[in-house]
């Protein structure tokens, strides 16, 4: 039995220090997995074991029955069509392939057949980070009952650099990591994040037909987050007309036949490569609003551009992710601690660990 799953080195353990009660809150996503039979036998799997280990010592355990392995296999079987898109696929697993679609079954594997499943999401409250995942494969082969086991190391990432926020002023923040049902499903995106302003009646998103200027943190400057080399810019795409609606299916159909998947959902952006293979990236600017080009070395504070509602975007905002390489698709997604963030109470805020949270620079 042969286990790979994704990402393939390690899975990134996102803390929430929660110092009011004295503990921290590990969250990690195993987002994929495939289990290939690499037997000359028919196999049954009957059981998945999941053990979250810290030091080495069990501190929880998962257990799925044969029913629910059928049913998460299911689950990989009805978007294998959406991942033949080889975009798509990078968008959401980092690579172009991972399940074979002509060879995939569900918990009964003739030789070379496989399974899988996918969006695993762990979270664990203790004294201390947890540091391991380990995967047991409980299956059948020929009336004997075998295991197969996979190791999966947790790593709390440090950044390489200081960094500051890409806006001034006060920001709401939604779809940070700790909600696993937005960004944190998609590969690059994993800690990424979306910001927007209330306005002076304290509301988010206006009604929906409202033009973009209407929103009064449409066109606000954003800043790179530290000094870096500009390695991608894109400032084609015109913003979507209003609040709640996207461009046409036609202008849609239109701006991927011209510009390619990656610059319709991200709409115009900037991608600055800074020191220790970290890159920001800022999308949904404003067209032509971009001041700077591929190639130009940038100080933290400069100004990349200006926030605005162009490509996969309902209103304006601006979407901030940092990753590890360059490749808005490819790249891992990273958290980023801040230096310059306080909260509503004036505490200090380094890394942005809870949905709708409110933050504050100058």
């Amino acid at each position: 039995m042969e286990i790979s799953y994704l990402p393939s080195d390690y899975l990134i353990n996102g803390l929430r220090n929660l110092e009011y009660i004295e503990r921290v809150e590990s969250t990690f996503l195993l987002r994929a997995v495939k289990i290939r039979n690499d037997s000359e036998n028919t196999v049954r799997l009957v059981q998945y074991k999941f053990e979250i280990l810290k030091n080495n010592k069990c501190v929880k355990t998962i257990i799925y029955d044969e029913e629910i392995i059928k049913e998460k296999s299911e689950d990989v079987k009805k978007i294998l069509d959406r991942l033949v898109n080889p975009d798509v696929s990078k968008i959401f697993l980092g690579v172009e392939k991972f399940w074979d679609d002509e060879v995939y079954s569900s918990n009964v594997l003739e030789p070379n057949q496989e399974t899988g499943f996918r969006l695993e999401y762990f979270t664990h409250l203790d004294i201390n980070p947890v540091d391991k995942l380990v995967l047991t494969v409980t299956y059948i082969e020929e009336e004997i009952e075998k295991e197969k086991v996979c190791t999966i190391h947790l790593f709390c990432y440090e950044n390489k650099n200081k960094y500051i926020f890409p806006l001034k002023g006060a920001w709401l923040v939604l779809n940070t990591f700790d909600n696993p049902y937005e960004h944190r499903r998609m590969h690059s995106q994993e800690f990424g994040f979306d910001l927007g302003q209330f306005d002076e009646n304290m509301n988010f998103i206006p009604p929906k037909g409202n033009k973009n200027e209407f929103f009064c943190f449409h066109g606000k400057e954003v800043l790179a987050i530290a000094d870096g080399e500009v390695v991608d810019t894109f400032s084609e795409i015109e913003e979507n007309p209003l609040a709640g609606e996207l461009m046409s299916q036609e202008k849609v159909k239109e701006m991927f036949e011209k510009y390619g998947y990656k610059s319709l959902a991200a709409g115009n952006y900037v991608i600055v490569e800074h020191s220790g293979n970290e890159s920001s990236f800022y999308a949904h600017l404003i067209p032509n609003s971009i001041r700077v080009k591929k190639g130009d070395k940038v100080k933290q504070g400069q100004v990349l551009g200006l926030l605005g509602n162009s490509g996969n975007s309902t209103a304006p905002h601006l979407h901030f992710q940092l990753m590890k390489g360059a490749d808005f698709l490819t790249a891992r997604g990273l958290p980023c601690y801040f230096t310059n963030l306080t909260g509503l109470e004036g505490e200090k805020i380094e890394l942005i660990d809870k949905n709708q949270s409110i933050v504050y620079t100058d």
